[in-house]
């Protein structure tokens, strides 16, 4: 069949479908739009031919055929609609291929997603794709049917196997692995930017930092290693030790990494500043290029005029007295420890430093509620001398007479009305001055004591006796025989009785003839006394509680014509407790205590004598817990005594002789003991302590003096 002239898009399609015989599904109207095609066909064309020219002539118009799923026949649709599509149609092979076919492949060599990528270039748009199928190595590749064999070709051309890579460890000497990494990363960067040719290869910081592993093909790892080689090279890095004049040696050191040029952290370890807080220096670690920048900027700093150097700073006292504040600063200044000396530094060349003799402070003007540090001379200290910065006697605290207020280099004032130090002087030492008080005023913990004090008495006594008496007489002879013990006493009659003494007493009598007395008594004593009390006291102060009882007695002055009386004095009993507690690392307590508590034993034996008194003290030093109990001293005291009074001879007699015997039995026990419990009040609200102080109120059931707030109705 011969083809020639201008026929429609739609009639073609039918032409071929009769021909060849196939169900071919179609929108008349879409095609309608397509337009027609001019066809120059000397000779008859073969059925391949014509399917494949009505493919093309598709395809030139943005459509194209594919092919059912069961293989029954081909619809066309647009190209922009296949990837609505599902992949199972484009997937379907028939008798002749669909214009749009799916081809999947079987990667080698090359991962299939790196073979994705390099085929996106040549597939058609929109309708070509390349999609790697799961983890596997499997590409599927759908596209026209010319595109699909194009890839395929291309394929066979670029999935082959790679160079042999060669991993090798290239050692360093100047720079780091990481710094050499991230050198090669930027090279590399800059070689795209500027379109050059990319050597294949890449570089790995290596675990010990001190190496690269080099991951290139054999043909490029020479020029790797001329890369590295020209890489690891840098300026010879020098210390040089800085000693600012006048302004802080900290100051300085941020307005250094704000000044000069530096390298970006972790690309060059030469950079490397540190702040000697010790001697105000400044060890800095750089390039010759660097140091010239510091030193330029150091000369500058030195030649700031003498009035921009002597700033006034105040600062607030906030937990601790001003006056103590000042006073430890100028003994500070008076031990040498504070740097109050107008030294001459060296400059930044490293030369020596030069110090005056002497330091002259006089005192400022006073004013009305302000206290000024006393006028002060101090010794310059020089090193391997520590005496003469300390000193003593009026080379040490002697006054100076020379000198304006310009000469001085720090000048410390006081305002108690405000407690707010205020300071005048250079740079540095008010840095010195400010660090200082950041350690010293500092709001110390309180510590809540509590001191038990307990005696315990136990006492146990125990008497038996027996009295026997016998009368008789022979003749005119009366004879009374008897063993007396004190137990009874003698009545009127001559009889003896056994009176209303304490205990058991059994009373045997025959007038005039004979007495029996039988007396048993025991007497046991327990006894507690408690006295806990109470302190609250800051850290490393001293606490003190004295609850004590005067007992006045008279004194007689006695003359050979008159005596008078006259008041002697008091004796003193009670309860005395003074503790100064230390908070330690690790939240234990170092006390220093001293507790006594004493006690009256009975009545004076005569007025003009104090009555007897026994007192229990303890005092020593010991570290305890935060928040037990522990016992921290006590006393025991035992007695024991056993009295026995019988008559000679028959007292001994087995059983009999109890008749003739009495026993006093006496056994005493005092045992003292201090306990103390300390508990640490560190929160900043005073939560704590109110906490103590709301159960020590509600137990004493006090007013707490605030309001009581009721509900209230709002109409």
């Amino acid at each position: 069949m011969s083809l020639a002239g201008q026929i429609d898009l739609s009639r073609l399609i039918d032409v071929a479908a009769q021909r060849l015989g196939l169900n071919i599904e179609y929108d008349p109207a879409a095609l309608k739009s397509a337009g027609s095609v001019t066809l120059r066909l000397e000779h008859g064309v073969a059925d391949v031919e014509l399917w494949n020219l009505v493919n093309r002539s598709l395809a030139q118009r943005g459509f194209t055929t594919v092919q059912h799923v069961s293989g029954s026949g081909y619809s066309v649709i647009r190209l922009s609609e296949l990837a609505n599509l599902p992949r199972a149609m484009n997937g379907a092979t028939g008798q002749l291929p669909a214009g749009f076919t799916t081809a999947v492949v079987q990667a080698r060599h090359r991962s299939a997603k790196q073979l994705a990528d390099s085929l996106e270039k040549v597939l058609s748009r929109p309708a070509g794709s390349a999609v790697p199928l799961g983890e596997s190595d499997l590409l599927m590749v759908s596209d026209l049917a010319p595109a699909v064999d194009q890839v395929l070709s291309l394929l066979a051309k670029i999935d082959v196997p790679g160079e042999p890579l060669v991993v090798e460890t290239v050692p360093l000497h100047s720079l780091s692995a990481a710094q050499i990494s991230n050198l090669v990363g930027q090279l590399l960067v800059k070689r795209d930017a500027l379109q050059a040719a990319r050597i294949p290869g890449d570089v790995i910081p290596s675990p010990d930092g001190q190496s690269v592993l080099l991951v290139a093909p054999e043909r490029s790892v020479s020029h790797w290693r001329e890369q590295i080689a020209q890489l690891d090279r840098r300026d010879q890095a020098e210390t040089v030790t800085y000693s600012p004049r006048y302004f802080p040696a900290a100051d300085v050191a941020k307005l250094v990494e704000q000044t000069v040029k530096t390298p970006t952290p972790g690309t060059d370890d030469r950079w490397r500043l540190v702040v000697d807080d010790l001697t105000g220096s400044l060890v800095i670690t750089a390039r010759p290029v660097q140091h010239e920048q510091i030193r330029a900027l150091l000369e500058r700093l030195d030649a700031t005029p003498a009035g921009a150097r002597r700033p006034v700073r105040t600062f607030v006292i906030k937990n601790r007295g001003v006056k103590e504040i000042q006073g430890i600063l100028e003994d500070l200044l008076q031990a040498g420890v504070l740097d109050a000396v107008a030294e001459q530094v060296a400059p930044a060349s490293g030369e020596s430093a030069k110090t005056p003799e002497v330091m002259s402070l006089p005192p400022p003007p006073a004013k009305s509620g302000t206290t000024v540090s006393s006028p002060t001379s101090i010794p310059a200290p020089t090193r391997g001398d520590t005496s003469s910065a300390r000193g003593s006697g009026p080379s040490a605290a002697g006054h100076s007479s020379e000198g304006g207020g310009s000469d001085r280099p720090l000048v410390l004032t006081s305002d108690e009305g405000t407690n707010t130090l205020i300071a005048v002087g250079e740079p540095r030492l008010l840095a010195q001055v400010e660090s200082l008080l950041k350690t010293l005023d500092v709001r110390q913990p309180q510590v809540m004591l509590e001191v038990l004090m307990v005696t315990l008495t136990d006492g146990e006594t125990m008497d038996l006796g027996v009295e026997l008496e016998r009368l008789t007489s022979a003749g005119d002879a009366r004879i009374r025989l008897s063993s007396l013990f004190g137990l009874g006493i003698r009545g009127s009659g001559g009889d003896r009785t056994a009176g209303d003494a304490s205990g058991f007493t059994g009373v045997v009598l025959s007038p005039g003839e004979f007495s029996i007395i039988v007396r048993a008594l025991q007497t046991l004593n327990e006894g507690r006394a408690v006295s806990m009390p109470k302190l609250l006291v800051g850290n490393n102060q001293a606490a003190n509680l004295n609850s004590v009882v005067q007992q006045p007695y008279a004194s007689v002055n006695a003359s050979t014509t008159v005596s008078t009386t006259s008041f002697g004095g008091t004796q003193d009993a009670g309860t005395t407790v003074t503790i100064k507690p230390q908070i330690a690392e690790g939240d234990h307590l170092l006390l220093d205590y001293s507790v006594s508590l004493s006690a009256f034993l009975g009545s004076a034996s005569n007025p003009n004598l104090p009555p007897p008194k026994q007192e229990n003290s303890v005092t020593s030093v010991a570290t305890i817990p935060d928040g037990y109990t522990v016992v921290v001293g006590g006393i025991d005291l035992e007695s024991r005594s056993k009295t026995t009074s019988q008559i000679p001879l028959l007292g001994d007699i087995p059983i009999l002789g109890e008749a003739f015997k009495s026993r006093n039995k006496t056994q005493n026990s005092s045992k003292f003991y201090v306990f103390i419990r300390a508990n640490i009040l560190r929160n900043r609200n005073f939560d704590d302590l109110k906490y103590i102080s709301d159960r020590a109120v509600a137990g004493a059931k006090l007013d707490d003096g605030w309001p009581e707030v009721k509900p209230r109705i709002i109409r």
